[in-house]
């Protein structure tokens, strides 16, 4: 891994994406902006990111699709994903630790300077 970690940001709120960007790159984080499973599995392909951090709840779309895909994918199937959303439904949880989800995380109760010490602690443990 790079010194530079990439962050694959998978949120469909602008005021999100934005106050996370700004955050994540202060501390050194280099932010990859996804809105859809699209743009999602595009950006994971060109940028290879060490780490995604991803919504369930997207505009008519399920986050938990993209991680599905990913975790199929053997070129992508190693990459982490920590769910990070506001809802803590069971059967999202469910979904997401069976698919292999690193960390599940409620948006409203994480402030971004902790989400990007998260995932540096994470990433540095994995080493």
């Amino acid at each position: 891994m790079s010194d530079i970690i990439k962050v694959l940001l998978v949120e469909d709120d602008p005021e999100q994406l934005f106050l996370f960007q700004q955050v994540f790159n202060v501390k050194g984080l280099l932010t990859i902006p996804a809105t859809n499973i699209a743009d999602a599995l595009k950006m994971v392909s060109l940028d290879r990111p060490d780490i995604v951090l991803l919504d369930i709840i997207l505009w008519h779309e399920n986050g938990l699709d993209i991680m599905e895909k990913l975790k199929k994918d053997p070129s992508t199937k190693d990459i982490p994903v920590f769910v990070f959303t506001n809802t803590d439904k069971k059967e999202y949880k469910d979904r997401a630790e069976k698919l292999g989800a690193a960390d599940y995380i409620i948006k409203s109760e994480t402030i971004p300077q902790e989400m990007a010490d998260r995932i540096k602690k994470f990433l540095e443990n994995r080493k």
